[in-house]
């Protein structure tokens, strides 16, 4: 009974190499597929999905401190107090009443920020909002409370405004460049790993090596290889009757065996479908089985050759139909 076992099976890297390179086209593709698709996931992540581009407005004021009983300057307010400080209700009240309630005080909180840098006399407050003009309205609005806030507080002299706030500049943070980055390097990194998947499971037949490898039956070859007549005229030549049998449901009339085959060739259909085909294979003294190149066809390989030696029929040799002549010269380094 015929038998064939995959774990005795290598993997034959040149092969594997040359195959790789016919579908390299499929890695740029890949890359600008990626670069395009993360990209555009970004955006709308930052964007569309934000609610827009933001845009901000910068207001600068000076602080001028008050002292305490012995003297000193009330200069504890940093960075983290006047942003709490513009989140107080002194503030969220009157903004909410000067929008006319248009907006929650929630929402106007998340709009205004502020803080200080290195000299805490410089107060700085910026209203980022997804429109140019609702930051505008934000930050007069903001211009007049900062210096009246000054009044309710003893720890400062006045506060005035150093810097008017004049345009609200888009301040949306788009690193687009970063994102097609990323994205060409998963689009390359995916189609090689891909490529190299698929072409690891394939188990489609390339080579008459690879046939008589797995299957250990002689292969005759494709028709264009040089050794493909003399393989015939030596492997067949002692039979009267050839029975010329396809692994598929495919016409093999079309094959030529070449040579010094002078025997009488008899084209077969497929003795699986039709069983009665079988005395007709058992009248031949040889048996050809035709194997279309690079098709998913190793199931059917398997059950002919499987149904054959239940028969008691002896497969002689196997002729590679279709085969990649361009693969195969590669593959053997061989000049047209």
């Amino acid at each position: 009974m015929w038998e064939c076992e995959y774990s005795h099976e290598t993997v034959d890297y040149r092969l594997l190499w040359l195959r790789f390179k016919q579908k390299i086209w499929i890695i740029p593709i890949a890359i600008l597929l990626g670069a395009v698709l993360t990209a555009a996931g970004y955006y709308c992540a930052r964007v569309v999905a934000a609610g827009g581009r933001s845009y901000q407005t910068k207001s600068v004021f000076y602080i001028e401190f008050g002292k305490d009983s012995e003297g000193e300057l009330y200069d504890y307010y940093n960075y983290f107090t006047w942003d709490e400080v513009v989140h107080m209700d002194y503030f969220m009240d009157r903004l909410y009443d000067g929008m006319n309630g248009e907006y929650s005080k929630e929402e106007l909180a998340s709009y205004v920020a502020a803080n200080i840098d290195s000299d805490v006399r410089y107060l700085y407050v910026r209203c980022t909002t997804h429109n140019p003009e609702l930051s505008l309205r934000l930050a007069a609005a903001m211009e007049e409370l900062v210096p009246q806030f000054a009044g309710t507080k003893e720890e400062f002299e006045s506060i005035q405004i150093a810097q008017t706030a004049v345009e609200a500049k888009d301040s949306t943070v788009l690193r687009m460049g970063n994102a097609c980055f990323l994205g060409a390097c998963l689009g390359l990194g995916v189609s090689v790993l891909w490529i190299l998947a698929v072409l690891l499971m394939d188990t489609s037949i390339q080579l008459p090596a690879s046939f008589e490898r797995r299957y250990h039956i002689p292969c005759l070859g494709a028709e264009f290889m040089p050794e493909f007549i003399p393989n015939c005229s030596y492997l067949l030549k002692d039979a009267a009757k050839i029975a010329k049998i396809p692994a598929e449901e495919t016409d093999v009339s079309d094959i030529m065996l070449g040579g010094e085959v002078s025997a009488e060739v008899i084209d077969c259909k497929n003795p699986i479908t039709y069983s009665e085909e079988l005395d007709k294979i058992r009248e031949c003294d040889k048996v050809v089985l035709c194997v279309r190149a690079g098709r998913k066809n190793d199931e059917s390989i398997r059950r002919m050759l499987e149904q054959m030696g239940r028969q008691g029929i002896r497969v002689s040799a196997a002729v590679l139909v279709g085969a990649d002549e361009k693969l195969i010269s590669a593959y053997y380094r061989r000049k047209k």
